[in-house]
């Protein structure tokens, strides 16, 4: 088979990610996890899967989730660290994004306990593990049977009492027990629905589907979002220690703060890449002729550095970065076309246009995330310096020290 076409240009990336003929190919090497999870389906049977899943994430859900639910969860998360004085960035952002993700992908934590909480993060950890098995330096075969073993474990733990929990609640609301507005709003219970409305039918979900399915959305919004948290905590307490003045607008404007993020994420997309295949000849907007089967690679870290959009400093951070084209300020790095990231407004907020109604604008969780740690004066650890995660082939950090200084808080 001809080698690998490789798409690094931003247009010609957007355009490409667009055509529908190209079937998502990177997360196939740990199936366990992945197979038949919304990321990794194509054509009918992913319309029919987003659609779905789609009725979660309106509007009014994004903001009922970022005005109360994250609030609560952020407070929450952080006021032990904050007792302690310090605490590594990784960690605390695996924990307060495992929660939210948890909240909305449906998964109970009843006890509440330190214990169960561990628990949860070890699973979520190991499933993070086995979707981003294609860039890891570890062993894949180990990796895969802990992830096999960690899904068992979730199975028995979590999702089973979670699931039976909703379809009790099922019953009650088709008993008029209770209202559907009683119901959670979450993704296990909209699955759930589905299956409950498809009775019988090929339309159908297994329950093994759905484990997996719900087993992806955490370690999705944990992974992904947590470090992301991380590489925008990183780019913005550099920029202000050079730019002293952003840093008292950052406490006085979220708009800004809003900027900052999205220009971190502009640089650190989750995935470098994006892998394709195409499912039958085609022509790529760069010219190249592809034939069935063969794999194309768009490199999401280029394209968002191409300086023909983002100019001569593109590779740089600059929160004051003025882009003349409709081009979103976070690149390509939540996708575009049928893979558009789900948590795109989750994570991070509706684009800025124009005059904003601040009220009703979207921040996103990890604007306010980020808000949250500035806010209660968190800083990095001058004595105690970052470091990258050996693990993986992907730009991330594998711990990152943060003190406490005083703080609004």
């Amino acid at each position: 088979m001809k080698k690998a076409v490789t798409i690094s240009k931003y247009q010609q990336a957007f355009d490409t990610l667009c055509n529908k003929d190209l079937v998502q190919s990177l997360y196939g090497e740990c199936r366990d996890l992945m197979d038949g999870v919304l990321l990794t389906l194509h054509g009918q049977q992913h319309t029919a899967r987003r659609n779905i899943e789609f009725k979660l994430f309106r509007r009014d859900f994004i903001r009922y989730y970022e005005k109360e639910i994250y609030p609560l969860t952020a407070r929450a998360a952080i006021a032990p660290y904050r007792q302690r004085g310090h605490m590594d960035l990784i960690d605390f952002g695996y924990r307060v994004n495992m929660n939210l993700t948890a909240d909305f992908s449906g998964i109970d934590r009843p006890r509440g306990s330190a214990q169960e909480t561990e628990q949860l993060l070890d699973i979520v950890k190991k499933f993070s593990e086995g979707a981003t098995l294609f860039h890891s330096t570890r062993d894949k075969d180990e990796v895969r049977a802990e992830v096999r073993e960690a899904m068992a474990l979730f199975d028995q733990v979590f999702f089973q009492p979670s699931k039976q929990r909703r379809e009790q609640l099922l019953r009650d609301c088709q008993n008029g027990d209770i209202s559907a507005d009683d119901l959670p709003r979450d993704v296990l219970m909209i699955l759930l629905q589905h299956n409950a409305e498809a009775q019988l039918s090929e339309a159908q979900l297994s329950e093994a589907m759905m484990r997996r399915e719900i087993g992806f959305f955490l370690q999705a919004g944990a992974h992904s979002t947590g470090n992301s948290m991380v590489h925008a905590f990183h780019e913005i307490s550099r920029w202000c220690d050079r730019h002293p003045q952003d840093r008292e607008r950052i406490d006085r404007d979220p708009l800004f703060l809003q900027r900052c993020v999205h220009e971190s994420l502009r640089l650190h997309p989750a995935s470098p890449v994006a892998w394709r295949t195409a499912a039958c000849p085609l022509s790529l907007p760069s010219g190249d002729e592809v034939e069935a089967g063969r794999q194309v690679i768009v490199d999401l870290q280029a394209a968002n550095t191409d300086t023909d959009i983002f100019g001569a400093d593109a590779h740089l951070y600059n929160p004051h970065r003025q882009l003349e084209s409709r081009c979103p300020p976070y690149a390509l790095t939540f996708g575009i076309g049928v893979h558009t990231c789900f948590g795109r407004d989750l994570a991070g907020g509706s684009v800025p246009r124009g005059e904003v109604d601040r009220d009703r604008h979207y921040l996103g969780t990890l604007t306010r995330l980020l808000a949250t740690l500035f806010d209660n004066g968190v800083v990095p650890d001058p004595h105690n310096p970052p470091q990258r995660d050996a693990d993986t082939e992907r730009n991330n950090w594998g711990r990152y020290p943060v003190v406490f200084e005083g703080g609004k808080r």
